[in-house]
């Protein structure tokens, strides 16, 4: 010990002598000599000071200012002196633990931070709230850029389509498609270039949800989904089994179909471009005409061909038109127990396995 003239000083329960507010008097009092700490009425190395600050112990402590934090080490505190934040981080106390926190949107120790790549890692960052992020997958060379994070169904979803009320046209082209159109917290399709990349950094499962004019919900899940690059025209690669209240399976005639908009037919069918008759971009394929042809409830997802005939590319359009009337352009999931175009609200999203 040595002699000084404040009692203010650190201690084993703070190492820095923050926490104490202590006025310092003229007379003299006994101090710790530097590389000691006041435990009880003794100074003791710093080493040998237990684990705790006041009664709770504690395995790290980090300081006011997250520039020094001092570790439990065989129950004693190692201090290292060279503890910060990043820039896209906060120091701050969360559930009586202060550090540095990665901002929202970032991921890592609080001394790193990255952007995240999917909604995933956002809620394994501890953040649960739905609503807008900044993600960047795994390779993606452009700018991070902003999703709509699904954090219901156990969390972490990514989503890449909604409709709602047909304030965006989906009626789009090759290139509205390939880089997306819309906003992220309300309709939007997110760009089969991120969405190639999103499903392309680690395997992910597909949820879609759906509701229909009668306000009853209905979901369907797959185990598996990935599409390809540009170079294959973003092909639904992968499409695994299938589950849920949605009851009837209407993807899995797309598996290994190519992506198709009114200007570019990648549909394999000579005869029509399914893109421009369905009125949306998707992976259509040829798939049937049917004659005779009644126009009616049971046709809606079916447009005339001619000579009473109607024709169909998909049992599931869900970037077509909203609330249309006009047979075969309609959102659509083929459905046993509801109007199959009689769909409401659309979202589809993606989580990794």
């Amino acid at each position: 010990m040595e002699y000084g003239n404040c009692t203010c000083q650190a201690t084993c329960e703070d190492p820095d002598g923050k926490n104490c507010y202590a006025t310092c008097f003229e007379e003299q009092t006994c101090l710790c000599v530097e590389g000691f700490l006041k435990k009880g009425d003794e100074c003791v190395p710093s080493q040998e000071c237990s684990c705790f600050f006041g009664e709770r112990v504690i395995p790290v402590f980090v300081n006011t200012e997250c520039t020094r934090r001092c570790q439990c080490q065989g129950n004693a505190l190692a201090c290292e002196d060279n503890y910060g934040c990043s820039s896209d981080a906060t120091c701050e106390e969360r559930d009586g633990v202060r550090q540095c926190y990665c901002n929202d949107g970032y991921t890592g120790d609080g001394q790193n931070c990255e952007v995240a790549t999917d909604c995933a890692d956002i809620y394994n960052s501890n953040i649960t709230d739905s609503g807008v992020y900044t993600i960047k997958p795994t390779n993606w060379n452009g700018s991070a850029f902003e999703v709509y994070c699904n954090m219901t169904d156990e969390g972490g979803w990514t989503v890449f389509q909604r409709r709602v009320n047909g304030s965006q046209d989906f009626y789009q082209g090759w290139n509205r498609y390939k880089y997306g159109f819309g906003s992220p917290n309300h309709e939007q399709w997110l760009g089969n270039e991120k969405i190639y990349y999103l499903t392309n950094q680690r395997s992910y499962q597909l949820r879609i949800d759906l509701v229909y004019g009668t306000g009853r919900p209905y979901f369907a899940k797959y185990d598996v989904f990935r599409i390809n690059d540009k170079n294959d025209k973003y092909r639904l690669a992968d499409l695994g089994s299938h589950f849920g209240t949605a009851a009837k399976d209407r993807l899995n005639s797309h598996e290994n179909k190519l992506f198709s908009t009114h200007d570019e037919d990648n549909d394999g069918w000579s005869s029509y471009n399914c893109a421009e008759r369905h009125r949306g971009g998707w992976w259509y394929a040829e798939y049937s005409v049917d004659t005779p042809c009644a126009i009616s409830e049971y046709y809606c997802d079916w447009w005339p061909s001619g000579n009473n005939s109607c024709g169909i590319c998909t049992q599931a359009n869900l970037n077509g038109d909203y609330n249309s009337v006009t047979p075969g352009t309609s959102i659509d999931w083929e459905s046993s127990s509801e109007n199959d175009c009689d769909i409401i609200y659309t979202e589809m999203k993606i989580k990794p396995v």
